[in-house]
């Protein structure tokens, strides 16, 4: 009795002073902390302070500068990008490579201020330009399509809908690590149906975990057509109806449930469950590369560069070396509405795993606001990951930085609470389900045409 009581006590203690601290950021860094405190106005904080309360990260696994060409490129738009930043937005956008806030990415709306960062509404019209310059330098022009088709087409078509929760402005940003002294340093997109990871490692650069998706996802917004995973949805139904009896019977699954495997957590501000050692072993069933027919293997691979190629090619190229060495070792599985034929206005759900490259697609169905003006084949979930991390040399989820993180939660409950923008509590729930989880007691389960001429 006396412990729980000293909990309680601690507890209360912990949500005192989290009230009394308005603005906190912190590296959850053993060896550098930065530290921000601000007040409610913080868009009225004079930029020319000469007040400097930040400690440089020092993030065990950094290396050195990139000598690569298109890498330093990359570095100095966002070193560029960063210096148009006041000291304000600086501050609440920048975070050391280990800080959790890399893991608490989302699909669910954003509604302003319910992620951590910056959101696109704090930018100029010059500094929301350079940003998404630098999404370019890092996508493919396929890649970043389906970026600007979500974010901006699907997204402005729900925002007519109910403009408190869908706002092609709320997309948030995170900055990790400082790429004006090191070669270790990232970034992420996080938003409703939008979440991407960019990481740059030395020599490396990935963008896995990307979570794409669109309510709707073929529509016209603006008297602009869109239709965000066309290539995804008819390269799998090419790969489909090109199998056999055989082929297909082991592909398919009789699961009832199609949801994501391996997607977002089940609430806003959970951590991702599935960084560093997650064991993917039991996903290794279904139809087998190795057991395909050729013409069902070229279809498999063009679905496959599908989700790889939103990197830009000199990186992708890469990526695409490590899964076809690895390619005998792909696994592909089908979910269809039973009893049906899959066609582009129907329900179905595949996943291909291989050591280096999970992908999965996903025909949610409409729900909420939507659910009687939205076809459900046309809310669409897909993530992309690499499986294995932290083996693979060249990074996957989160790179080498998957294992760093206090993957058990901040390292005290007053760091988490006091940092705890993203879990307030929404009132929204239209494609997630919410699963209320005692944070204390419980821990965190949890234009298109382009064509592509990559060889296998």
């Amino acid at each position: 009795m006396t412990q729980l009581k000293n909990r309680f006590a601690f507890l209360f203690m912990t949500f005192t002073l989290a009230t009394a601290i308005l603005a906190f950021t912190a590296c959850s860094d053993d060896d550098g902390t930065t530290v921000v405190v601000d007040d409610d106005d913080a868009t009225d904080v004079d930029t020319d302070t000469d007040m400097d309360t930040t400690v440089a990260c020092e993030t065990e696994g950094e290396v050195e500068q990139s000598t690569i060409e298109e890498i330093e490129t990359m570095r100095q738009a966002v070193v560029d990008f960063r210096s148009s930043l006041s000291t304000t937005l600086l501050d609440e956008v920048s975070v050391c490579l280990d800080d959790e806030r890399f893991y608490l990415w989302h699909n669910t709306p954003a509604n302003d201020d319910n992620r951590d960062g910056i959101t696109y509404a704090d930018l100029t019209d010059d500094q929301l330009t350079a940003f998404k310059d630098i999404l370019q330098l890092f996508l493919s022009t396929g890649g970043y399509q389906k970026v600007y088709e979500i974010t901006e087409l699907s997204e402005g078509w729900l925002n007519n809908v109910q403009s408190n929760v869908w706002n092609p402005l709320f997309y948030s940003i995170d900055m990790f690590g400082d790429p004006e002294t090191s070669g270790s340093w990232g970034f992420q997109l996080d938003g409703h149906h939008c979440a991407i990871n960019f990481l740059v490692h030395g020599d490396n650069v990935s963008i896995v975990p990307a979570f794409l998706g669109g309510e709707p996802a073929a529509d016209t917004w603006n008297g602009e057509d869109f239709d965000i995973f066309s290539d995804e949805r008819d390269l799998a139904l090419t790969l489909y109806n090109s199998l056999d009896a055989t082929e297909l019977a082991t592909a398919s699954s009789t699961s009832t449930s199609h949801s994501l495997k391996v997607g977002p957590a089940d609430m806003n501000g959970d951590p991702d469950p599935y960084i560093g050692t997650y064991d993917y072993s039991e996903f290794a069933t279904g139809l087998k590369y190795s057991d395909m027919s050729t013409e069902a293997q070229a279809n498999l691979i063009l679905v496959m560069q599908e989700y790889v190629y939103n990197l830009t090619d000199n990186f992708a190229d890469v990526w695409w070396t490590d899964i076809m060495e690895n390619i005998d070792d792909t696994y592909f599985v089908w979910i269809n509405d039973s009893g049906t034929t899959p066609t582009a206005t129907s329900q179905f759900y595949y996943r291909i795993y291989n050591p280096y490259l999970w992908a999965e697609f996903n025909t949610e169905g409409s729900t909420g606001a939507n659910a009687s003006t939205i076809a459900d084949y046309n809310h669409v979930h897909t993530i992309t990951r690499i499986p294995n991390n932290p083996t693979t040399d060249n990074g996957g989820d989160y790179g080498i930085f998957a294992y760093l993180i206090n993957q058990d939660g901040p390292k005290t409950l007053l760091e988490h609470y006091v940092m705890a923008d993203h879990h307030k509590a929404s009132k929204f729930k239209f494609d997630y389900t919410l699963v209320c989880k005692n944070p204390v007691y419980e821990a965190h389960d949890h234009s298109h045409g382009h064509t592509h001429s990559h060889e296998g």
